[in-house]
């Protein structure tokens, strides 16, 4: 297994820098085209939303596990300029994901998982879910922008949980930093057309269906793997081998696809192999057995909404 956990301070940058280098290059060509045109406008957010995933949930996960690096200093930066574009902070993260997400057994009523779920209004896994309710959850809500609209709502409100910590705080200075100077240089469109935007509606989005994907009414297992090579190669940074992942959360995301094949007969799990298998999967739901059965309880908050 060890030969699987080695980290790579060289890889995390490159990674990182390609993720950046490929948001200019969108914010580039939409600004360099005539007349605004509407349509590589969109595609220029549906890109830097996608990016935004890619470097402040699948890689700042990474740095939460310090999977960026051997250092820890140089972990913990990389991790705070990923958390803070997001408008979060790592120890934020930290708190929520790694405490109440991953020392807790996913069936436990305590688990971090189950307050994602209720915020978002999904009903206990016991329960009977059609297919024109799922439809309406998995697919039209997050269509709309609702899904985009309540996470923009509960990052504000995150930010009271969070204020304890003093790197939270450090955060929303250098954001209001951030904002003061768009206003003064008069770049606060590009700054909420190039950055907000993407961030509420498309981040959101790949965030709630993998979230929802990850856990939620998994068959004959408590998680759900998402073998799907474009997503985990291009969208997730494979966020998609989450049952290894839960096993083995010392494995960076470039070993994951070798460990997996090296370890899939231990892991218990459902695999999925796109959204629409996954939404299939949660229609059809099959309770695990009575004492292993996942009820959504009443949670109480206490951190940051993070990724699982």
């Amino acid at each position: 297994m060890s030969r699987f956990t080695r980290r790579s301070t060289k890889r995390a940058l490159l990674t990182i820098a390609a993720e950046y280098a490929i948001i200019a290059g969108a914010i580039a060509i939409a600004a360099a085209v005539p007349d605004n045109c509407w349509l590589v406008t969109a595609l220029a957010i549906l890109i830097i939303g996608t990016r935004q995933y890619a470097l402040s949930e699948a890689l700042l996960h990474e740095a939460s596990h310090w999977h960026l690096s051997n250092s820890k200093p140089v972990n913990d930066l990389l991790g705070a300029i990923l958390a803070w574009q997001a408008f979060m902070s790592l120890a934020a993260y930290r708190r929520f994901h790694n405490k109440q997400h991953h020392e807790l057994d996913i069936a436990d009523s305590e688990n971090s998982i189950w307050e994602d779920y209720e915020s978002w209004g999904l009903p206990d896994p016991s329960q009977k879910l059609g297919r024109a309710r799922a439809f309406w959850l998995f697919v039209l809500r997050p269509a709309v922008g609702l899904i985009g609209i309540m996470h923009l709502f509960k990052t504000v409100r995150d930010f009271g949980y969070d204020f304890d910590l003093r790197e939270t705080r450090l955060m929303l200075v250098a954001w209001a930093v951030i904002i003061a100077g768009a206003a003064y240089f008069t770049l606060w469109r590009e700054l909420i057309l190039y950055w907000l935007v993407p961030y509420t509606f498309v981040f959101s989005t790949l965030n709630y269906w993998f979230e929802v994907g990850d856990h939620y009414r998994v068959s004959g297992a408590k998680t759900r793997s998402h073998l799907n090579w474009f997503l985990n190669t291009f969208v997730s940074h494979n966020l998609g081998y989450h049952a290894l992942h839960h096993k083995y959360s010392s494995i960076p995301w470039f070993s994951l696809p070798e460990a997996y094949r090296a370890h899939k007969a231990e892991i218990v799990e459902q695999v999925s192999h796109g959204y629409l298998e996954s939404f299939v999967q949660i229609t059809a739901y099959t309770p695990l057995p009575e004492k292993f059965e996942l009820q959504m309880p009443a949670v109480r908050r206490s951190g940051a909404e993070v990724g699982s």
